[in-house]
């Protein structure tokens, strides 16, 4: 017979989590769009600590030995005991009141890693506000950012989110908690923001250099890829167009290698999606994205290609960030996309 499946304590604390988040709106992670950003999605609710808990269990069997015993000044220690822990509740949820954040996204923010959005926090208020915690509402795992606003000040802090693929990350929703001084309560509200940040792809580690590119010895000149002079060979990288391959060469020594040209950097580099066969698309924008950030290094003109957009040629941090852009943004072609990528567009509003 088969035996009904029991809730994990993780999964009840994730529905117990849901249901205290709970205001109407639907949440799926990809944040809550509501304007003005200052407004919260309801007031702050309180909730016992552990060791608020603790000290309320605690408060009480008191108070039961205080009646056994007769204990006139246990009843002393007893209703101050909870007299505390009941104007803890109030504190905690006065930690939050009044507080007015906004946010915006990051400079730059690479796919792999954690995008940190900075939300300004500002407090009108005569109280301060110490030990805040702001991170985002799901995972439970996520990157808690700790921060004190002084009175009539603001800050601004960082906010970790995940960012696990390219393309657009919207701000999801946040998680704001505040405590009492003695930590026996926490006051938790969730707070309306709106930004969005464009992911970069993460650059490919210990990628090849610049088609063809090599500095020369002795001048001190960069040189770039071009068809002037024959630099030499290297050794075959996956995404090499057939053209490239030194076949009299591999065919002497046994391993592929790959032709190198050269010319001044003054010559206008082309970074072409199409020619990285052998790759799969996220991998190409990989390599890309690495190429990008060395031509930015050498401050060399290139043109980018991809299959559904081109940068023309140009150079510059504004060129490079053009770039980054178009290869954040950059949709494979058909053919070239993994049968779970298309379902994930196809998903996609």
């Amino acid at each position: 017979m088969t035996q009904p499946p029991t809730a994990s304590p993780t999964n009840l604390r994730e529905r117990l989590s849901g249901w205290a988040s709970d205001d109407g709106n639907a949440d799926q992670g990809l944040g809550i769009t509501v304007a003005p950003a200052t407004h919260f999605s309801k007031g702050p609710r309180v909730y016992p600590t552990r060791f608020g808990a603790a000290f309320l269990l605690t408060a009480l069997l008191t108070l039961i030995g205080c009646v056994n015993y007769q204990l006139s000044l246990g009843y002393l220690v007893t209703f101050l005991m909870l007299g505390l822990w009941v104007s803890g509740a109030v504190a905690a949820s006065r930690s939050l009141s009044g507080l007015r954040l906004s946010a915006a996204p990051p400079d730059t923010a690479w796919a792999g890693e954690e995008a940190a959005f900075a939300v300004r926090v500002q407090n009108p208020s005569d109280q301060p506000r110490a030990r805040l915690r702001l991170r985002a509402h799901r995972p439970r795992s996520a990157t808690i950012t700790l921060l004190d606003v002084a009175a009539q000040a603001e800050t601004t802090a960082p906010v970790m989110i995940a960012a696990p693929r390219r393309g657009p990350l919207t701000l999801p929703r946040l998680r704001l908690e505040g405590r009492d001084a003695l930590g026996l309560w926490r006051g938790v509200t969730y707070p309306l923001l709106s930004a969005e940040a464009l992911i970069y792809p993460a650059p490919e580690v210990d990628a090849p250099p610049l088609p063809g590119t090599r500095a020369s010895e002795g001048s001190g000149q960069q040189r770039a890829a071009g068809q002037e002079d024959f630099a030499g060979v290297r050794p075959y990288l996956p995404g090499d167009a057939p053209r490239q391959v030194a076949w009299r060469h591999s065919a002497r020594t046994g391993d592929l290698h790959t032709k190198v040209f050269d010319a001044p950097i003054s010559w206008t580099l082309r970074l072409d999606y199409a020619e990285l066969r052998g790759l799969d698309p996220e991998a190409r924008y990989s390599r890309l994205s690495a190429w990008v950030r060395q031509a930015r290094q050498y401050d060399a003109r290139y043109r980018l290609e991809l299959p559904d957009r081109t940068v023309e040629e140009g150079s510059g941090e504004a060129h490079s960030r053009r770039a980054l852009n178009a290869l954040a943004l950059s949709q494979p072609a058909r053919q070239d996309t993994p049968p779970e990528r298309q379902a994930h567009l196809a998903g996609r509003p």
